[in-house]
This record gives structure tokens, C-alpha cells and sequence, in this order.
């Protein structure tokens, strides 16, 4: 069996099968999409958003509900892609990084690539980058989710899926966002955003458990950890 093969395979398993499926991984994702993504999209929903690597388009279906009118979902697979075409927005089906060529200069106000740059290899990423730089209109943003090199708990993400190829800590990418012509860098863990219910006693007792782990890295190896989450989301400004 192939990469391609499990990941045919993980998608199946997953219990995608229809617009409902959709819509309800959508809900059960969109409390830290509200949190995270939102204030890093344009204000004004008119601008142009575009998905790399959409897969099924839970995603889509948030920034339709959100009021983003012109939407665009890219991805490789047609088996996902007949998916995301359900929820309405525009959708291709066609690698991200060769759609990204095609794309004129300054053409998106924001490109979302959410659980993808851990499936290519650094060179795709760096050509991810680039290319996004230059179709991103100025202070336009590009946001991404992957596995947090920063966190000792990196492996639940990481180590999770055979497609996974790499990950990097936010030093890193720091530094290629920088190389590559971006502005500024934000990074936000979902530690405390994934929380829904009961957050007035949960998120305190979180910031106060990995305050206290962070004291105890700091103390064993010298290491200071800020962000703990398996996943990290990462805001890159033109």
C-alpha cells in the first residue's frame, strides 16, 4: 500500500460521505476557527480567500457561513474536491503549488493551508512561499495550521499520519517567512482555543498548567517552550 493508497484510505475512514459530514466537521472545528482565523481574514468579505489544499471543505463551508463571498477551493484530489463543490464555493482540482503559479500577482487577500506544509517536502515549502508572497495583494496574509515543532508534544501530530513528511519550529519559519519577503510573523497554539465549554474555569487551568511546565523545562534543560499545543496556526503578512 502507497502513501496515496492510506491517505484514500484515511479520508474514507474519517466518515466523510456527504454535505452533512461536511457541515458537521465544520461545527465541530468552527469554535477555533471563530477564535484564531477570523481576526486574521479581511474585514471587508468581499476580498478574495482562497484554500490550499481544501480537502472535503469544511473549512469552505466556515468562511461561507462567515460571509466571505468569493471563495476558492483548491486541491489535488477529485474524490475531496467533489466534496468542497457541494458547500458552493468555486473549487479546482489541481496541485496547490502549480495553482498558485497560475494565479496573477496581488490577486488574493488571503490564502489559508491548513494541516498541508507537513505533507511536502522543504523545497515545495519554499516554493509554497514564494509563490503566495507574490499573489497575496500588500498586507495580505497567509495563515497555516501544522504540527508545532516547538512542543514536546509534537509526536501526537507529527508521528500521526505516514504522508507527514516534516515540520518546523517557529524559529524556522520564522526566519523563511522573512527570506521570502514577508513582513511579520504571528503565532497562536490551539491549546486554549480548541477549549468550548466551561472556558472560564478550563482555559485559566491551562495557562496555569503550562506555565507551571514551562518552568520545570526551563529548569531541567534550559529550554523555554511557549507554545504546547501539538498543532500551531501561523499568520505570515505581506
Amino acid at each position: 500500500m502507497g502513501h496515496f493508497d492510506y491517505y484514500q484510505y484515511q479520508a474514507t475512514a474519517r466518515g466523510i460521505r456527504g454535505l452533512d459530514d461536511v457541515r458537521q466537521v465544520a461545527r465541530d472545528r468552527m469554535h477555533v476557527w471563530d477564535r484564531i482565523v477570523l481576526p486574521w481574514l479581511p474585514a471587508d468579505r468581499r476580498q478574495p480567500v482562497a484554500e490550499l489544499a481544501c480537502g472535503h471543505g469544511s473549512f469552505l463551508w466556515w468562511l461561507k457561513e462567515r460571509g466571505f463571498e468569493r471563495v476558492t477551493g483548491v486541491d489535488s484530489s477529485p474524490e475531496q474536491i467533489a466534496f468542497a463543490r457541494q458547500v458552493g464555493p468555486v473549487t479546482c482540482v489541481q496541485d496547490a503549488i502549480e495553482w498558485l503559479r497560475q494565479q496573477p500577482d496581488h490577486s488574493q487577500e488571503a490564502l489559508a493551508a491548513i494541516d498541508f506544509i507537513e505533507h511536502i517536502s522543504k523545497d515545495d515549502v519554499m516554493e509554497l512561499l514564494r509563490h503566495c508572497r507574490r499573489v497575496l495583494s500588500p498586507g495580505g496574509r497567509l495563515i497555516l495550521r501544522y504540527p508545532n515543532g516547538d512542543s514536546p508534544l509534537v509526536g501526537m501530530n507529527l508521528f500521526n499520519d505516514i504522508t507527514h513528511v516534516w515540520t518546523y519550529t517557529t524559529n524556522c519559519l520564522d526566519t523563511l517567512a522573512r527570506m521570502h519577503g514577508f513582513a511579520r510573523t504571528a503565532f497562536v497554539d490551539e491549546s486554549a482555543a480548541a477549549i468550548r465549554d466551561h472556558r472560564w474555569f478550563k482555559v485559566p487551568l491551562c495557562k496555569f498548567s503550562q506555565a507551571m511546565l514551562g518552568f520545570l523545562f526551563r529548569a531541567a534543560a534550559r529550554e523555554r517552550v511557549i507554545y504546547w499545543s501539538p498543532h500551531i496556526w501561523a499568520c505570515l503578512e505581506k
